[in-house]
This record gives structure tokens, C-alpha cells and sequence, in this order.
């Protein structure tokens, strides 16, 4: 994890799976080509004004060293961000500064000298426009994207429109005549608007994925199968356990009955006739019991 928070923002957000990233930028390209022309989509990543690493010159290290002038702490703070290589998203990140405030560092630091390398007309345009430096004429032309000449006609013609007693804004000039698309003053203008708005992050608020790579160790699954196999020799245990139980029961159950007298007489089997006598055996298996009460009622006469 990187020592930025930004960084670390953006390495979990990375770290997303494919699915959850295509969504997300699905919803933010429909969401962002309603503000933003393609000159802030399709820009460079050195001409982007967020993620600008300033350089600090030979002074500007000088006076985050010594704080000669004696500037406000934020300037100082900036001025460290900086020396660390840091972008200036990461740098309003870092000190919960708004990207309009860090606008307004990064336009004294660059007046005052402390930048050692000179600074793209894009990020210099956006960084004043933000900062309320510029206005929208001057942007345009600091960015490249319209000339003097064509921000003197516009200046005329919105004379002329005054003093006619219609009051125009020049931004809505420049695109009736054609100079620049209403777009590119839409984003310019969102822009500035988004800038004044404080982003605080907390990195323990950024969701992480539980499982980035699924890993496969012989040692965890012995270990569930041993569980597993416990589990279930518990269970065959307590059903054989059961089952002698019941058994034995209906073994009682038996040994009950058997204590009950019996008498049990069955018909001879049929043989050849006898020549010593022509009347049939009967065989009489007497099982032990016990003498019955003897009866209180009279037997009847034969």
C-alpha cells in the first residue's frame, strides 16, 4: 500500500474484479460526458492540472528549508507535498485541502519562482482559472483555444450589445460566435464549481476484496477433510448407539413374553398304522411355568 492516501485509494479501487471496474466506468463515462468535452477526457496525463507533479527549483527548496518569508503554513505544506513527488489531487488528499485551494498554491508557488521546470498552458490556464486569476477569455487563450483578436471582437460586441440595453455574458459570445463550443465552457465552469468542494478520505471507508487470488493449500483442504470426517464418525457412533439400544429392548421385550406358561401340543406326524394299537399318539411339550391359582368355580359334570 502506498504512502499516499490517494495512491492507496486508488490501488484498492484497482484492485476491484473486471466486473465491478466495468460498471463503474460505464456510470462514470455517461456521467462525465455530460459535463466534460474531450479536452478534459482525452487530455494527456502531463496536461492534466490533477495529477501535476510540481517540481520545486532550487528556491523553493531554499524556502521550504529555511521558511524565510514566513508564508502561511498551508504554502510550507504544499511546498513539502511537493518535494515528495507528490500530484496535486494527492497533495489536496493529503492536507483535506480543496482543489481550488490548492489552485491558489500552486499559482503563488509558480509566480514566486519555486517551480524548477516550466508548467504545461493547460495546467497553468486551469490552475488560474480555479484560482480566479483568469477569467473565461483569458483561460481560453492561456489554454490555446482562442486568440487575443478573437477575445477583442467578443469584448466589442458585447459593448455594442450593452449599450443596446442587452446584457450578455461573454462566455455565451464566444460560443455565438463561434470561437469556442458550449461544452468546453460547460466543463471549464463545472470545473471550478467541483473545485471548491472538500473531499476527505478515509482508506478504511474503501471497500477491499476478500479474496483477491484464490489460493489451493493440500494442508487447509487435509484439515477441513479431517473435520469433516470427525463430524460425520460422530454421527455413525451415535446412530449405532441407537440402534444397540433399541435392539436390546425388543430383547426384554421377548424375554417377557417367555415368562408367560405355554403349553404346547402338536399333532403327530402321520406314519404307516401301528400293528400294537389303533389309537394316535399325541405329542404334549409341557414348558416350564408357573402353578396357576386354583379355581374357585366347580367343574361341570361330564
Amino acid at each position: 500500500m502506498s504512502n499516499s492516501l490517494f495512491l492507496g485509494f486508488m490501488e484498492r479501487m484497482l484492485a476491484f474484479p473486471l466486473w465491478i471496474k466495468q460498471i463503474i466506468f460505464l456510470n462514470l463515462s455517461k456521467d462525465l460526458v455530460n459535463y466534460l468535452s474531450n479536452e478534459f477526457l482525452d487530455v494527456q496525463e502531463g496536461e492534466l492540472f490533477h495529477i501535476y507533479k510540481p517540481a520545486l527549483s532550487e528556491l523553493g527548496q531554499n524556502e521550504l528549508l529555511t521558511k524565510e518569508s514566513n508564508f502561511d503554513d498551508s504554502i510550507y505544506s504544499f511546498l513539502n507535498c511537493c518535494a515528495k513527488g507528490m500530484s496535486l489531487i494527492e497533495i489536496a488528499i493529503e492536507n483535506n485541502f480543496t482543489m481550488e485551494e490548492v489552485s491558489k498554491a500552486f499559482t503563488f508557488c509558480k509566480t514566486s519562482g519555486f517551480f524548477s521546470s516550466s508548467v504545461p498552458n493547460l495546467v497553468s490556464a486551469v490552475a488560474g482559472f480555479i484560482a480566479g486569476k483568469y477569467r473565461t477569455g483569458e483561460y481560453f487563450i492561456r489554454a490555446g483555444k482562442m486568440t487575443i483578436e478573437q477575445l477583442d471582437e467578443v469584448l466589442n460586441k458585447q459593448q455594442e450589445m450593452n449599450e443596446s440595453g442587452k446584457h450578455v455574458f461573454i462566455a455565451e459570445l464566444m460560443v455565438q460566435m463561434g470561437f469556442v463550443r458550449e461544452l468546453d465552457v460547460k466543463s471549464i465552469i463545472f470545473m471550478k464549481e467541483e473545485a471548491g468542494k472538500r473531499f476527505s478520505l478515509n482508506p478504511d471507508d474503501v471497500p477491499t476484496i476478500a479474496l483477491e487470488k484464490e489460493s489451493y493449500d493440500i494442508r487447509v483442504e487435509n484439515t477441513r477433510l479431517k473435520e469433516e470426517n470427525e463430524i460425520l464418525r460422530q454421527k455413525m457412533d451415535a446412530l449405532l448407539t441407537f440402534i444397540k439400544d433399541h435392539k436390546d429392548t425388543n430383547t426384554a421385550d421377548k424375554s417377557a413374553e417367555l415368562q408367560s406358561p405355554e403349553v404346547s401340543i402338536s399333532e403327530p406326524e402321520e406314519s404307516a398304522p401301528s400293528a400294537q394299537t389303533d389309537e394316535p399318539e399325541l405329542n404334549i411339550t409341557l414348558k416350564p411355568f408357573a402353578p396357576e391359582q386354583e379355581s374357585t368355580q366347580p367343574e361341570s359334570e361330564s
